[in-house]
């Protein structure tokens, strides 16, 4: 189970928004974990669930620094007809990698 510090962590890294997530206060976050008992209703998993999980507190921990290279991957394309990868587009012109949150 993670500790209290490592979910006020948390909260401060989700707190900062992203691209398609505006900038949400840690003390907004606990009232809505209060009022929603952390999850929302038709989620299947608790706030606990997710932070006792090895698996998503893996995501939560950065595999690249800033200004490294991304490693290799490949994805399908956004209409699925074919698979597109980053060494690829590395190689006809400079790219941008952006992860957000899209809950």
């Amino acid at each position: 189970m993670p500790s209290s510090r490592d979910i006020v962590r948390y909260m401060r890294t989700v707190g900062r928004g992203s691209p398609v997530d505006a900038p949400w206060s840690v003390a907004g976050q606990i009232v809505a974990q209060v009022r929603k008992n952390g999850t929302p209703e038709d989620s299947p998993l608790t706030l606990a669930d997710v932070m006792a999980s090895a698996e998503y507190r893996d995501l939560m921990t950065a595999k690249v620094a800033e200004g490294e290279p991304a490693p290799d991957f490949e994805l399908p394309s956004v209409d699925g007809d074919r698979t597109v990868r980053l060494a690829d587009l590395r190689a006809e012109r400079p790219v941008a990698l952006v992860f957000g949150s899209y809950t």
